[in-house]
């Protein structure tokens, strides 16, 4: 069991001979974990714990997120084995400096989301052949934006012009992939802060899941996660991470696609707030963190691979051989 989900209010965790142990108020949910088996121990409930145990958590290398508000969108996390070279850290500082290395590096991020998305479009057409035109309007979107990042010319672009890229490609791709979930749902389009339907409340949920995957990959990577490229830099938001976990989201987005079509997640777990906020129920969450630890184990490597393929690509600087490989890092799953 690689990760610990608290979902109980007024739990408490306890330290004792790296032993973690968990007790709920009514008790049904107390239970004891060596923490040598644990990977990352998420909050998502108000929970009691001492400083003891923070230090232990740390000293185990076990990664500890803790998501509050209601509909989940704060983030707090410590990493439990953080890499200590921080000439890494000076380099990435250095390459990022230059608009060269940062164009770089936005376009190979771009280049292969582009590219995973148009292969999540495909995927869903082969199980929706009543979708045919606007998911094949979707894909020719894509191919276009694709091919435009491929070119030569893509060289002469500015970070903006590659973001413009990245926009456009994500409005066709959204446009056609709503459409694959049933009317009773009621999602027509990407929205959020807050998510006013069940996808779009379990897209963010998921979205959240995997940029703290992707900070812990910047970290064990010996990378600044707050310092990125294709995402500016900006107060408390890890700019790098979310650079890092682009190229996932369209693998996500199929496995939240799949969650609806088997049923695993249905309209009844979700809620709305006085807000108009949809929210994951506690049913629900239930559901969703036990199918996310098994989808996220197949992330872990690949996300760390990724994290370190950029690490040498921004130690490299400029040279364009450094940066093909970036293209070529796929997911343990396909």
């Amino acid at each position: 069991m690689p990760t610990l989900y608290v979902d109980r209010k007024d739990s408490e965790l306890r330290m004792t001979s790296g032993v973690l142990h968990i007790s709920t108020p009514d008790g049904h949910g107390n239970r004891s974990l060596p923490i040598k088996y644990l990977d990352r121990v998420v909050l998502r409930a108000d929970t009691k714990m001492s400083s003891k145990v923070l230090c232990g958590l740390a000293e185990g290398g076990v990664n500890l997120i803790a998501i509050g508000g209601r509909s989940g969108n704060q983030v707090a996390q410590m990493s439990g084995a953080p890499h200590n070279d921080s000439r890494i850290r000076w380099k990435q500082v250095l390459a990022l400096s230059q608009p060269e290395v940062c164009c770089k590096l936005a376009c190979s991020i771009v280049q292969t989301k582009v590219r995973r998305q148009l292969a999540t479009l495909q995927h869903i057409a082969l199980q929706r052949l009543d979708l045919r035109k606007p998911l094949f309007d979707g894909q020719k979107k894509l191919q276009r934006i694709l091919q435009t990042l491929k070119s030569e010319e893509i060289s002469t672009y500015d970070l903006n012009q590659v973001r413009g890229l990245e926009g456009a490609a994500a409005a066709g791709y959204f446009e056609a992939y709503f459409f694959a979930f049933a009317p009773v749902l009621g999602a027509t389009g990407r929205n959020r802060r807050p998510p006013r339907d069940p996808v779009n409340a379990l897209l963010s949920l998921s979205y959240t899941m995997l940029c703290s995957q992707a900070t812990g990959a910047c970290w064990s990577a010996g990378l600044d996660p707050a310092m990125g490229a294709l995402h500016a830099i900006s107060h408390s938001r890890p700019a790098l991470a979310c650079d890092i976990m682009e190229p996932y989201r369209p693998k996500v987005d199929l496995w939240v696609w799949q969650m609806f079509r088997e049923n695993q997640i249905r309209a009844e777990h979700f809620g709305h707030d006085g807000s108009g906020a949809c929210l994951l129920g506690k049913a629900g969450r239930g559901h969703f963190y036990s199918a996310w630890e098994q989808y996220a184990r197949l992330n872990q490597r690949s996300l760390l691979r990724y994290a370190r393929a950029v690490a040498r690509a921004l130690s490299a600087g400029v040279r364009s051989d450094a940066w093909a490989h970036l293209q070529d890092i796929q997911p343990d799953h396909q």
